[in-house]
């Protein structure tokens, strides 16, 4: 990398949410905030509409870094976390966008290089560029898109992450995988993941794509993929298209002249072949990004999501996968029976040292105990309605609860409990409208026990601190750490579609 030696780590307690987070685990490692003292509006630092996607905040160790979708608002805006007050704002300039500016899943990284001290920086990219910042958010570097690949777009890119070399990495929605150097973000190897598949003995050639975050362990990367047919002849419907999990090598040690190349994929020669870099997890569409079980000694694990085609139409399905020796093969699934309209839309959520994953539907939550120990057909854990989870519920105005956005994980070793941490739509009775709320609960370890309700608190309030309506967040809650009166302490920084931001301390 320019004859420097480039070392990157997470920065600080890392960025953990599920976007950035490099086992997609879901897991801040830090304690949990069981009860809410202070909730603190932040004021923006420009007053304008926001766009309708964004992907939450980002924290590490010295600001919270939230990402804003509207080109009327800077892209990126650091956050203190003692006061709330904007540490800075990306120039407007950067990451642009006509009607979006469609951010990524941000990367907020200690750089190393040789025997410097470490700098903290900010990873971020959209369609159009990637740009690093110091942690003071002075530009460091900006790479247009279009030098990956000079003939067209690359598509936009998921979230940002590092390979065991200290390179930069990510997958786009148009089938690229990339790397950069993280000094001057050059292009060091680019791979777009053209593929063939067979369906119902037919080859279909196309491209794998992918809108979910990507986990890399060493210097393999996992990611759910969609397969997009090239246009043919017959067409292969939507609902046929097939759902990968599929590993791309991002080096080819032993290959002289290409250690740093991005390894393509394998090519299947018939409908029978099975290809030891991809497994099938079902039809037509992933949701979700993956979270991996990594343990010393054992073959890595990976859960996600696609649909199964039954007699009762399309079900979303739970499948977890391993890659044993280099192959990838299915260790289980388990066929979620919904009602008609609910579906599995955010990533699920890993516990690793007890084994437990969370995953959820609008309406539902299950949770899949000593997910290691598990094999086959697995029958559906006993659903879990969100009403139970949240004591607002209980008003006789309420008529439902719902899930709206990724779990965010901690760990009370006390009280040998996970908390998860997530956005609740309340709906109230003779309304259309529902109300976002921040919420938590707890889920002992122990499956004898019952989960139960810690907190929610309102993300909209009017001036005297009424609830307005609003969808909340659909990003993932993102907790860290800050110097509190006598010690430091946990808080949760959260960004909303249409309300503002929130700190929770």
């Amino acid at each position: 990398m320019n004859g420097k030696f480039a070392r990157l780590e997470l920065d600080g307690f890392g960025c953990p949410m599920a976007h950035c987070n490099r086992n997609d685990d879901s897991l801040h490692d830090l304690p949990p905030l069981r009860s809410v003292g202070t909730c603190q509006k932040i004021v923006d630092p420009v007053v304008s509409p926001r766009a309708f996607v964004h992907l939450g905040a980002f924290t590490g160790e010295h600001a919270a870094v939230c990402t804003y979708d509207s080109p009327m608002h800077p892209a990126l805006v650091a956050y203190d976390y003692k006061t709330g007050s904007v540490a800075w704002t990306s120039p407007p300039e950067d990451l642009p966008g006509l009607f979006h500016r469609w951010p990524s899943g941000i990367l907020l990284a200690r750089l190393m290089v040789d025997d410097r001290p470490p700098r903290h920086c900010v990873f971020a990219a959209n369609p159009v560029e990637f740009v690093a910042y110091g942690d003071d958010g002075r530009r460091l570097w900006k790479r247009a898109t279009t030098e990956v690949h000079r003939d067209g777009t690359v598509g936009m890119p998921t979230s940002l992450s590092f390979t065991n070399r200290g390179e930069l990495v990510c997958v786009t929605t148009l089938g690229w995988v990339v790397k950069l150097d993280p000094l001057d973000g050059s292009v060091i190897s680019s791979y777009r993941m053209d593929a063939s598949v067979f369906v119902d003995g037919r080859e279909h050639r196309g491209v794998f794509v992918t809108t979910k975050s990507p986990v890399v362990v060493g210097d393999s990367l996992y990611l759910l993929a969609d397969f997009k047919p090239n246009v043919s002849y017959p067409p292969l419907h939507p609902l046929f298209c097939p759902v990968h999990l599929v590993r791309v090598e991002l080096s080819q040690p032993g290959v002289r002249g290409s250690e740093r190349e991005i390894r393509p994929l394998l090519r299947p020669s018939g409908p029978v072949d099975a290809l030891p870099d991809r497994v099938r997890l079902g039809v037509y569409k992933g949701t979700g990004s993956p979270p991996a079980l990594v343990r010393p000694g054992a073959a890595p694990l990976f859960f996600a999501h696609a649909h199964t085609l039954t007699t009762a139409g399309l079900e979303p399905t739970i499948s977890a996968v391993e890659d044993r020796a280099g192959v990838l093969s299915l260790r289980w699934q388990s066929v979620l029976h919904v009602q008609r309209g609910d579906d599995v839309y955010a990533a699920p959520a890993l516990h690793p040292d007890s084994g437990t994953l969370l995953l959820t539907t609008l309406h539902n939550i299950y949770v899949f105990r000593d997910v290691a120990s598990l094999s086959g057909q697995v029958p559906v854990p006993a659903p879990v309605d969100p009403c139970e989870l949240v004591a607002n519920a209980s008003d006789p105005r309420t008529t439902s609860v719902k899930v709206g956005s990724p779990f965010g994980l901690a760990f009370d070793a006390d009280q040998n409990e996970i908390v998860a941490y997530t956005n609740f739509r309340i709906s109230a009775e003779r309304s259309l409208l529902s109300y976002g709320f921040l919420g938590a609960f707890a889920v002992p370890v122990n499956p004898r026990k019952k989960m139960h309700p810690l907190w929610e608190r309102p993300l909209g309030v009017t001036r005297d601190g009424a609830p307005i309506p609003g969808f909340g967040t659909f990003g993932q809650p993102a907790l860290f750490r800050h110097e509190g009166a006598d010690e430091q302490t946990t808080g949760i920084i959260v960004n909303t579609v249409a309300t503002g931001t929130y700190i929770f301390r």
